[in-house]
């Protein structure tokens, strides 16, 4: 049985601390690439800039964001963060749907249940990346119910170019290449990258080619910008292996000739203008197709299904004073018109769906130690184009308070009300009529800095009425549903960054966190693929001016299988991997080499469990593997 996520294709067919290596740094939290939407957010926002970015030893962005302590990044299959689930606050199976992710403010997340394209953005054009657990609703609107993930590309790029190319186990190659410029007001970067891999399992290959560009034109009050990107991929798909299958020949498949195709591209126009007294207007636009194909033989089924979008976000921004107090305000507007096509052996569908948004968020700094936040989002939405038009609409806030003492340290606290409304897969006509799926979410924690380190410590909770869910109890295929009692999702996570001696960084992410169903047929029963602990300890050493040493340690514990949410069968269990890195440079070259699952462990990210056979399969990722690049960069 293959997962959800991948079925569904069939189905249908901080307080704003950068981690840089020697400060601590303010940040200005944005809902696009400008960074003064409304200043610095009271929440326990981390932000991962350019400096954390290029010491981790990680070759995609999916390797990236799984370093976070409180963020889980499942991967199927471990080649380059294909179809990979990115996990916010413990939400298991649903994870992409309660977990927002955008690009440059804006949305990435799929209108179905398919994963975000995140493999075709390169990690040389990021600026940084910030990531609001329990946060965002308000701002950012549907589904940022554990969170909101925001990748934002560079405001300007200097002079350089670079060339790569890499390859390792299972008959990986690939090659990157890119260039950046400014010449007076104008800027950009283009890039390329393709990859070619067999992968760890039979019928386990992944064919990748993307391209990636972003132009930027800047003058006094006035601010224009075009982000465009493409991604083409064949990947095979081996299925899952039974425990003996898994003891005895984890890299073996019994679907040899399934296989997906997908392809994709954005256009993202944006122009920002100043105004008078502190005012700013901004007005954005974004295109995206989205074509996927599969082939199950196994089943004898295929399909294809087209999701086209059109997006168009206008907002105003301002700042003024009141007395003492310093206001930023954000007016906005969003726009979203999708039609869906898919051709599947299950049937056609040709489906319409217009999300309709307006919101106002307002940061007070009251003093220059206290500062306040509060924000509502209005949301409407209709699905039409199978007899009768769905409605769905919903109502978001939140507000955050912040306290910043002498010696950076500082107490935040926030809560926020969510609102998931189903999509287009779980409002199929294979399911009963779904409502929206509301929140209540509250964080609370602290960020401080003392001589060369600094660190971010978060407890949340999420209390989730309506959650929409897959329950496979339901019928004789399951269903997706909306569970009648609430859930309750609660943890702590701590991420902290330590500059030992000039030479040596230490990294230290963990969490632990705890989701269950309170109520209903499940009671007290864990929610599916929710780890009990994470943890990853990075260490970053210059060992000579022209080698550098990077090793992490990653942990995951013992979790539920996707589907047993009568929790009868046993557990995943929990697992370990270390991965080692070096880096040699001389002059504009760089040669890196580098072990992954450095002890050789049998590893399983994902297994699904069959409530009709009373049987599981797993998802092996790879055992002890090797990749190399040589690159040179001017």
């Amino acid at each position: 049985m293959q997962p959800r996520h991948l079925l569904a294709i069939g189905l249908i067919a901080s307080s704003g601390l950068t981690l840089a290596d020697n400060e601590i740094k303010a940040v200005k939290v944005s809902g696009a690439s400008h960074p003064s939407l409304a200043g610095e957010l009271p929440t326990g926002t981390l932000t991962l800039d350019r400096e954390t970015l290029a010491s981790m030893p990680a070759g995609n962005l999916t390797e990236v964001l799984d370093t976070v302590g409180g963020l889980q990044a499942s991967q199927l299959f471990g080649i380059n963060g294909s179809e990979a689930s990115l996990d916010l606050l413990g939400f298991g199976a649903t994870a992409n749907q309660n977990t927002l992710i955008l690009l440059n403010g804006r949305r990435l997340s799929n209108i179905d249940l398919a994963s975000p394209f995140l493999s075709g953005i390169p990690l040389a054009a990021i600026e940084r990346i910030e990531i609001l657990p329990g946060a965002g609703a308000a701002l950012y609107g549907n589904g940022a119910v554990g969170g909101v993930i925001n990748i934002i590309t560079r405001r300007r790029y200097e002079n350089s170019a670079g060339l790569e190319v890499n390859g390792g186990s299972y008959g990986t190659l690939g090659g990157s290449g890119y260039a950046t410029g400014q010449q007076g007001n104008l800027s950009g970067a283009v890039a390329i990258s393709t990859l070619d891999s067999d992968g760890y399992r039979d019928n386990n290959a992944v064919r990748n080619h993307s391209a990636f560009a972003d132009v930027r034109y800047q003058e006094e009050g006035i601010e224009a910008y075009f982000t465009a990107s493409g991604e083409d991929q064949e990947l095979g798909l081996p299925g899952g292996r039974t425990d003996a299958q898994f003891r005895n020949d984890p890299q073996g498949t019994d679907t040899p000739f399934d296989d997906a195709e997908q392809d994709n591209y954005w256009l993202m126009p944006g122009l920002r203008i100043a105004l008078r007294g502190n005012t700013a207007l901004t007005l954005e636009a974004s295109k995206r197709r989205q074509q996927q194909a599969f082939e199950y033989v196994s089943s004898g089924s295929v399909g294809e299904t087209v999701v086209e979008s059109i997006s168009v976000t206008p907002k105003l921004e301002g700042q003024h004073t009141t007395g003492s107090a310093v206001h930023n305000w954000t007016l906005g507007l969003d726009l979203n018109e999708y039609d869906y096509d898919s051709q599947t052996s299950f049937g056609d569908r040709e489906l319409e769906q217009s999300q309709r948004a307006w919101y106002l968020h307002n940061l007070v700094s009251l003093t220059p130690k206290l500062s306040v936040s509060a924000g509502a989002r209005k949301l409407e939405s209709t699905l039409s184009g199978e007899g009768q038009d769905k409605e769905q609409d919903g109502e978001m806030y939140e507000g955050g308070i912040r306290y910043t003492f002498t010696g950076n340290l500082a107490l935040f606290a926030g809560a926020q009300r969510s609102v998931r409304i189903a999509n287009v897969d779980e409002l199929s006509p294979f399911n009963p009529p779904i409502d929206p799926q509301t929140g209540k979410g509250y964080t609370a924690g602290a960020s401080w800095s003392q001589g060369r380190q600094h660190s971010t410590l978060t407890f949340w909770r999420a209390e989730i009425d309506n959650e929409i869910v897959f329950d496979p109890t339901v019928g004789a295929f399951g269903s997706n549903r909306n569970l009648e009692d609430r859930t309750v999702h609660k943890g702590v996570s701590i991420n902290s960054r330590w500059r030992l001696d000039k030479d040596l960084m230490l990294t230290i992410n963990a969490s632990a966190q705890q989701a269950r169903f309170d109520g209903g047929p499940f009671d007290r029963n864990d929610v599916p693929l929710v780890p009990e602990q994470t943890m990853q300890l990075i260490a970053d050493w210059q060992a000579l001016s022209w080698l550098s040493t990077q090793i992490s340690h990653r942990y995951v514990g013992d979790r539920r299988f996707d589907g047993d949410l009568d929790n009868r069968f046993r557990k995943l269990d929990h697992y370990r991997t270390t991965d080692l890195q070096l880096t040699a440079r001389y002059r504009a070259m760089y040669l890196k080499a580098g072990v992954y699952n450095l002890e050789d462990h049998q590893v399983v990210d994902y297994g699904n469990f069959s409530n009709t056979t009373n049987t599981a399969t797993l998802y092996p990722l790879p055992e002890r593997h090797y990749r190399a690049a040589f690159g040179v960069e001017f």
